[in-house]
C-alpha cells in the first residue's frame, strides 16, 4: 500500500515537475517571439517578414533604400544585417535546392533587370495548389536567396518553411504540397521575389 501511494506521489511530481518546464518553455518562446517582432522598433507602416522558425526577420525600409535583417545568432543574441538596395546582384527563389526563378542586376547593364520566372514559376506552383487534385509532392525547403556585392556577407539566405514538423522533429520529409504552410510560404517568397525585383531595379538606378 504504501508503495502504491509513493509510486502515485512519484508519478504526480513528475507530471507537475513536466508541466511546469512545459509551462516556462512556452514564456521563453513567447518572450523570443516579442523580441524579434518588436526588433528596429519600426513603425507599422513597414513591410516585413517573420520566417517560420520565428528567429528570423526581414524588414522593408523603402524610404531608406534598404532591407533590415534580425535574426538571433548561436548564443541566442538579436543579430541586425542592413542590405542597402544597391547592393543586391541577385535574388532566387529555390525549392529543395532547386531554382525555380532569379532576377538579377546585369553587369553591363546599369538600371535593368535580366532573368525573371523560370518557365511556369512560382505562378505555376501556386495555381497548381489551389486545384482539386490530389497531390503527393513533399516540400521540405522553400528559400529565397540574395546575392550581395559585400565580401563580409555575399550571401544571405531566408527560409519561408519551418525546419520542424508538427511534433517538433526535423523537417526531414518534407510537407505535402497542399499543406497550408507550403501554400503560404510559395505566396510569400513569390511576393518578397517581386520586392527584391522592384529593389533591384531602384538600386541600379541609385548606383548610376
Amino acid at each position: 500500500m504504501i508503495w502504491a501511494i509513493i509510486l502515485v506521489l512519484g508519478i504526480g511530481a513528475f507530471v507537475i515537475i513536466g508541466s511546469l518546464g512545459m509551462d516556462k518553455q512556452k514564456e521563453e518562446e513567447k518572450q523570443r517571439l516579442n523580441k524579434i517582432e518588436s526588433a528596429g522598433n519600426f513603425s507599422s507602416q513597414h513591410r516585413y517578414v517573420l520566417n517560420p522558425d520565428k528567429n528570423k526577420k526581414l524588414t522593408l525600409k523603402e524610404s531608406e533604400n534598404k532591407f533590415i535583417v534580425h535574426q538571433f545568432n548561436s548564443n541566442n543574441d538579436l543579430e541586425e544585417m542592413v542590405i542597402p538596395f544597391d547592393k543586391i546582384i541577385e535574388a532566387e527563389i529555390s525549392i529543395d535546392d532547386t531554382l525555380i526563378s532569379t532576377v538579377s542586376r546585369g553587369s553591363q547593364m546599369a538600371g535593368t533587370v535580366v532573368g525573371g520566372l523560370a518557365a511556369g514559376g512560382i505562378g505555376a506552383l501556386v495555381g497548381g495548389l489551389s486545384s482539386n487534385r490530389t497531390e503527393s509532392k513533399q516540400f521540405r525547403k522553400i528559400d529565397l536567396k540574395l546575392k550581395l556585392d559585400d565580401f563580409s556577407n555575399p550571401i544571405f539566405k531566408f527560409e519561408f518553411l519551418p525546419s520542424k514538423n508538427d511534433l517538433g522533429l526535423e523537417n526531414t520529409k518534407g510537407f505535402k504540397q497542399g499543406d497550408q504552410k507550403v501554400k503560404e510560404a510559395l505566396s510569400k517568397v513569390e511576393i518578397w521575389q517581386g520586392i527584391m525585383e522592384i529593389a533591384i531595379r531602384k538600386g541600379s538606378k541609385v548606383a548610376q
